[in-house]
């Protein structure tokens, strides 16, 4: 009999389908801007029922109202609750975790720890608001601000241990993490957002060695929601992780088996 696996599809920013079996888990789906060079097809996240929500951020979230149908389940903590309630999704579709529960979604076991997103100062939002890419890139500006402004975190960024067919995979919401969690080391794979900080290098080398994981897989690095996000370079932590554990960086739509 063949030994089951956990598939990873990577489609862009830090949206990831888990499918191990015949369960499948959508993790914080997300669409491109129109302008964006990234293109995902409209039915990549199609025969998949069950979302898991890192953190209520636009680019995590935005486009889960166009995801939702009358069996969708949408897992998430209260702060994206109350957002996805707002755009329209239905009380019924929404599921309201919490610190330190654990529940399973079919192959799927799944225990949320308390996360922590990279630190965002007023002056850093401002000096990205008004950026020379930004004022070279006015059209359309203001409907893409009350979007991305529609959406907030308010410090509720889980990570996500998912187990299943015996392995372990961490999922990071931001490359960042809480002082005072017990976060499990040596998983099978982590989930690396590598985007928004100038110190992303330095941040993920700490990171990595809280954790100490067999394999990283590279997330958020990629320019989903111009003129806001930028292409991030990965050269670097690449060459340095690799030296300890595995590196994946996929293109999107591009699969990793475990």
């Amino acid at each position: 009999m063949q030994e089951k696996r956990v598939k990873i599809t990577w489609y862009g920013t830090a949206s990831v389908r888990l499918t191990a079996g015949s369960s499948q888990l959508l993790i914080d789906p997300f669409f491109p801007f129109a302008d964006s060079s990234v293109k995902v097809p409209a039915d990549a996240y199609e025969g998949c029922s069950n979302i898991l929500v890192s953190h209520g951020h636009f680019d995590h979230i935005g486009s889960i109202k166009d995801l939702v149908r009358d069996d969708t389940a949408v897992y998430c903590t209260n702060a994206p609750y109350q957002t996805l309630c707002r755009k329209g999704v239905s009380r019924s579709n929404l599921h309201l975790i919490s610190v330190g529960d654990v529940f399973s979604i079919g192959e799927f076991r799944i225990t949320a720890y308390n996360g922590k997103h990279i630190k965002l100062s007023g002056w850093d939002c401002i000096k990205k608001a008004f950026s020379k890419r930004v004022l070279q890139n006015r059209k359309g500006i203001w409907g893409k601000l009350k979007k991305i402004t529609s959406c907030l975190e308010k410090k509720e960024t889980l990570c996500y241990l998912i187990e299943a067919c015996g392995k372990r995979i961490l999922i990071l919401g931001s490359l960042a993490l809480a002082d005072n969690e017990n976060y499990p080391t040596g998983a099978d794979i982590v989930f690396f957002p590598y985007q928004d900080s100038e110190d992303i290098f330095n941040l993920a080398l700490s990171v990595f060695e809280r954790l100490k994981p067999q394999a990283v897989l590279l997330t958020h690095f990629d320019d989903t929601f111009p003129p806001f996000s930028t292409k991030t370079d990965t050269s670097d932590i690449e060459e340095h992780l690799k030296k300890n554990a595995a590196v994946y960086k996929l293109s999107h739509g591009g699969s990793v088996e475990l």
